[in-house]
């Protein structure tokens, strides 16, 4: 088990306004866990999106997941990917949250790179 999580790497992200985030590791990858915390349940009604943004051009681009975490309240969300979620090296995942009630936001990315 031990060397199963030699390649797992984290990418964190914080901020009080909007959240645009990428991970482009810019190695072949596979996506694990992108995990977001509020400090306070946001009361705006906007979505938490997860989206590919391909090497390949736009029109491969792709929505992965979209969440809106004012509904019941949410104040931690975490996706859960692993395998099936392989990306090229020059792809990369951008996470987007308008976040017009200004909350704190942290969470990271967590991801494998091919061995």
């Amino acid at each position: 088990m031990p060397n199963e999580l030699a390649n797992v790497l984290y990418q964190p992200f914080t901020g009080e306004t909007a959240i645009a985030e990428a991970l482009a590791p810019g190695v072949k990858f596979r996506l694990l866990r992108i995990e977001a915390h509020w400090d306070a349940a946001p009361s705006d009604s906007e979505n938490f999106t997860v989206k590919l943004d391909a090497g390949n051009g736009a029109e491969y681009d792709t929505l992965i997941d979209s969440v809106d975490p004012s509904a019941g309240s949410q104040t931690d969300l975490v996706f859960v990917y692993g395998v099936g979620y392989e990306y090229e090296a020059d792809d990369e995942i951008d996470i987007a949250y308008a976040n017009t009630g200004t909350d704190t936001i942290s969470g990271r990315y967590v991801y494998e790179v091919a061995k």
